[in-house]
């Protein structure tokens, strides 16, 4: 069991160690809007042949806004799940109640700083760009799945939050450094959580039937669907931001093109690049018997 490789001592330890500020990271600094927010891998806009160098600029811009956004979005139901398990043994394991308050201040703190970050983007690029709305009402659903479904799609998300900094941010020198900064402290935080979430799933997982295990993971892939769908409404909306900013309206076989590339983009950026991670992957494994081979499917599906 993954799980079996961490716990609540060392989370606790280690987010004591690690601990920082929203200052900490912002220093006074703007955003520098004659770099690159996003590496390619994550934002997705060097192939897009429509467009030219100062247009691709601006959509890695545009996409480094709502990558802002969308973990704000999504972390509006991380705060209340983890409050819950933390409720369920006050009284009993000192550490673990006190790192998972620690998980939800740092969840509420990532939200402060990512507000922080698409306000002074807004101020610095001049134009209001689209973002999805509805975070409470996806908060609702998510939380109206079972536990072990909310867990499934925490652990995604804070694993592929790793691989993102850690394999295509760290070393990029050519990023905004403010912007570089935002990912690495969201990161150390989140090396944290994504051990947390495996203590949790640990735990519940223990008197749940097969067959309840297995609901959650169709469960995951259900909100895997939902995601997808804002993710289609954000293109649309930074699409438009695009020919704001750019005054450039495009044909019909350019927003083509500018959409193909941005929803394989999106797709992997928040959905399979957590489906395939390794640790979620074994995380998903070590629990179900279908699993693995389920969220495969859904990767392969959404990547195509």
């Amino acid at each position: 069991m993954l799980a079996d490789q961490f716990s609540y001592d060392d989370c606790l330890a280690h987010s004591i160690k690690s601990a920082w500020s929203i200052d900490d990271c912002f220093q006074d600094r703007d955003f520098d809007f004659s770099k690159r927010f996003l590496p390619d891998r994550v934002a997705g806009v060097d192939g897009i042949s429509c467009l030219n160098t100062e247009e691709k600029l601006k959509l890695n811009q545009i996409r480094g806004n709502s990558y802002c956004h969308i973990f704000a979005f999504v972390e509006e139901y991380i705060v209340p799940m983890v409050l819950d398990h933390a409720r369920r043994d006050v009284y009993g394991d000192e550490t673990r109640l006190r790192f998972l308050l620690r998980f939800a201040e740092d969840e509420t703190k990532h939200q402060a700083m990512l507000k922080r970050a698409m306000t002074q983007f807004e101020d610095g690029f001049g134009h209001a760009c689209g973002v999805i709305q509805g975070r409470e009402q996806v908060a609702e659903v998510v939380l109206g799945k079972s536990p072990l479904a909310a867990l499934f799609l925490t652990s995604m998300i804070e694993w592929f939050t790793q691989l993102h900094y850690i394999e295509h941010v760290r070393d990029e020198d050519n990023l905004d450094p403010l912007f570089h900064d935002l990912l690495r402290y969201h990161w150390i935080d989140e090396a944290q959580h994504a051990k947390a979430d495996s203590l949790l799933i640990e735990e519940i997982t223990a008197a749940m039937s097969d067959e309840e295990k297995e609901t959650a993971v169709d469960e995951l892939l259900e909100l895997g669907m939902a995601v997808d769908g804002l993710l289609a409404n954000q293109v649309e909306m930074d699409i438009e931001a695009l020919e704001s900013v750019t005054g450039r309206r495009f044909s019909d076989s350019e927003k083509t093109e500018i959409r193909t590339h941005q929803r394989r983009s999106y797709r992997w950026t928040f959905i399979v690049s957590g489906l395939e991670h390794p640790r979620f992957v074994e995380t998903v494994s070590d629990v179900t018997d279908a699993g693995k081979g389920k969220i495969a499917e859904a990767a392969t599906a959404l990547a195509a």
